[in-house]
């Protein structure tokens, strides 16, 4: 066995440790110092009597390299990993402040708006985290850091795992702490962005009620408990809750994974929602977010037949943009009217109704793929959910930068959506369901998609002050091309435009 990490020990000439700040049951970390760099660091050091199990050092590796892949201000950067005469260790960045376990402990439940933001932070991390096809599997107070100044800090990638790779553990094997095990680690089964999801759920509602939802002999016991029993609603146990913010909470804490949010980037743009301004936070009313975080799952739509312009870009490692809740008036009326509101959102969705003089809506073309254009800007508007704008789901959007001015503060003539056709069509109308009325647009047709605004001819229609959902008539006859563009040339007063749905006939 090796001989363990102790105050004023330097591994590999370079790392002194100069004090313990935390142990945990796998390793334990030490404020340290970087001789080379002369910089104040923690050192993580894996227990010497674990460090002769060959899978718990790969584990343990395993955070080195997971974290590696990953820089954002809400995840504790990783430095360096080495193994010092049997002391494996990680050197990460020195967060001054404690972590969320020992602030709940200390202080109880969290005022509503702070609770919110620090959960804002866990969802950006992670949604960082799985856009780099990581998932964290141990989300816990523990592995959040909440200093006085600056982003929380999600640290502890121990047990995260890429997708594609192989598990560490054995099968059947539950991985993570108990206490804050989504039900699919409960069961031992597969996990995915949505089990990352379900625990931030639990520690947002341990952050605003001062207790888990679930209860037990052990931690266990309350584990197992959320296989058979619903978690309390959060207004139950403190009534300054916002209904928004309980129905989010509830939302993450779905039983089953396809009634939660889907990833964590929709779960941060509903949290940047009710962050906007403390009062929007406190005030207890039905908001936007509300209805969002309340709306029926709907199953994924099926898979592109064709990739996108610019599917080979890489996804943005910025925090993610906030955005409007999707749809609000068929949501509310899902709320409000129950399976009526349901069935008018089928009928629509399916294309076979009428407008309220039984005229035909017209039959819409199949698309291919969509991507986003922006020629003149940094070529890049959203991408990575730009195939929202295209999916059948009016619950899903795809939303454009936000901009200073109605005109994108002259640094630009327009955004857009290129539209690919399954196949040559004639094109007689584009058909687009927004969140915000008042913005301009034109549409362009053509055999290929050009690589500059100017490139696509002339318009075939076009629109200005629009409202939220707008049906726009071609040119008779109408013309034939394999691409659309809809090029918008102006924003709405709150500087983007939010796209539901848009459809081409």
């Amino acid at each position: 066995m090796s001989s363990p990490a102790a105050p004023g020990r330097v591994l590999d000439g370079r790392y002194r440790l100069d004090a313990l700040l935390a142990r945990g049951g796998m390793a334990s970390v030490w404020v340290g110092e970087d001789s080379l760099l002369a910089r104040r660091v923690a050192v993580k050091t894996l227990h010497p009597e674990l460090a002769v199990d060959d899978s718990l050092r790969r584990r343990f590796r395993n955070e080195a390299v997971a974290v590696a892949s990953l820089a954002h201000p809400d995840i504790v950067a990783t430095y360096d990993t080495g193994d010092d005469d049997g002391v494996a260790y990680l050197v990460m960045e020195l967060v001054d402040g404690p972590n969320l376990r020992a602030l709940l402990d200390d202080r109880g439940r969290l005022p509503v708006d702070r609770a919110v933001r620090v959960a804002r932070g866990v969802a950006a991390a992670l949604d960082h985290a799985h856009r780099n096809g990581i998932v964290h599997r141990d989300i816990k107070p523990a592995n959040v850091l909440v200093p006085d100044q600056g982003p929380v800090k999600v640290t502890d990638f121990g047990i995260a795992k890429a997708e594609g790779t192989a598990d560490l553990t054995r099968s059947g094997t539950v991985v993570g702490t108990a206490r804050y095990l989504a039900p699919e680690q409960v069961e031992a089964g597969p996990v995915d962005a949505r089990t990352d999801v379900y625990a931030l759920g639990l520690l947002l509602y341990e952050m605003l009620a001062g207790r888990s939802p679930f209860q037990g002999d052990t931690d266990m016991a309350a584990a197992l408990a959320r296989l058979t029993t619903p978690p309390p609603p959060l207004r139950q146990l403190r009534a300054d809750v916002p209904p928004a913010v309980d129905a989010v909470t509830m939302r993450c804490l779905a039983l089953d994974p396809a009634d939660r949010f889907q990833d964590a980037h929709a779960l941060y743009l509903v949290l940047d929602d009710l962050t906007e301004d403390s009062g929007e936070i406190e005030r207890p009313t039905t908001t936007a977010a509300t209805r969002t975080a309340v709306a029926p799952a709907r199953p994924p739509a099926p898979p592109r037949q064709a990739p996108r312009r610019g599917g080979n870009r890489p996804p943005r490692t910025s925090a993610p943009r906030r955005r409007r809740s999707a749809w609000p008036w068929v949501v509310l009326g899902v709320l409000l009217l129950g399976g009526g509101a349901v069935g008018f959102l089928a009928t629509r969705e399916a294309g076979d109704g009428g407008d309220s003089n039984g005229s035909t809506l017209g039959v819409a073309a199949q698309l291919s793929g969509v991507s986003d254009f922006d020629p003149e800007g940094d070529d890049t508007e959203h991408p990575e959910i730009v195939d929202r704008a295209i999916d059948g789901d009016l619950g899903t959007s795809w939303t454009t930068e936000r901009y200073d001015a109605s005109d994108f503060g002259g640094l630009k003539s327009g955004v857009g959506l290129q539209l690919d056709l399954a196949e040559a069509s004639d094109v007689s109308f584009v058909e687009l369901d927004t969140e915000e009325r008042g913005w301009s647009a034109e549409i362009y047709v053509a055999d290929a998609p050009a690589d500059t605004s100017s490139g696509w001819g002339a318009p075939r229609a076009s629109i200005e002050d629009a409202e939220t959902s707008e049906r726009l008539e071609l040119d008779t006859p109408p013309p034939t091309g394999s691409v659309v563009l809809v090029w918008f040339t102006s924003v709405p007063p709150s500087g983007r435009i939010t796209v539901d749905e848009v459809r081409v006939g």
